[in-house]
């Protein structure tokens, strides 16, 4: 049996899986407060499930900001829609809420030193999402320059 793997195909199941990370984070909202409560009981160190639980929930929300950004930008590529603004402003969200989520962490970090490894990750994510908005722009001006082009 031979599946050729097209654009269309990659773009459904990229849009599929975007929509099940969208219903899982949804759902792990409710899980947060049982999650904080088992992490003080097994830690062994002073509690933190109040500044723990903030941090989640912020988190948790910037996510799915993100998530619905990135949804948006897919509905506009299924269009044919590729190098338009609101693409580059979906790109600059998504970024914006990694950032958001890195600074959430640092300051976790200080009561919880191995929060600077997701903070790491959210800014390492947030900054490779930064450079392919930046390459985006680019290409929307050079779309919008060879437009008016003769």
């Amino acid at each position: 049996m031979n599946i050729k793997w097209t654009a269309k195909k990659s773009l459904t199941l990229t849009r599929i899986l975007t929509l099940v990370t969208l219903v899982l984070a949804g759902a792990a909202l409710f899980c947060i407060p049982v999650m904080t409560e088992w992490y003080d009981a097994v830690s062994g160190h002073e509690p933190i499930r109040m500044m723990l639980t903030v941090c989640l929930y912020l988190s948790a929300f910037l996510g799915i900001a993100a998530l619905l950004g990135l949804l948006k930008m897919l509905d506009n590529i299924a269009k044919q829609q590729v190098f338009v603004n609101q693409n580059a402003f979906c790109l600059r969200l998504i970024s914006w809420c990694c950032f958001a989520v890195a600074a959430i962490w640092i300051v976790l970090a200080f009561r919880r030193p191995l929060a600077f490894f997701v903070a790491f990750i959210a800014a390492f994510g947030g900054l490779v999402v930064r450079v392919v908005k930046n390459l985006l722009e680019m290409g929307i001006t050079l779309r919008e320059e060879n437009d008016y082009t003769i």
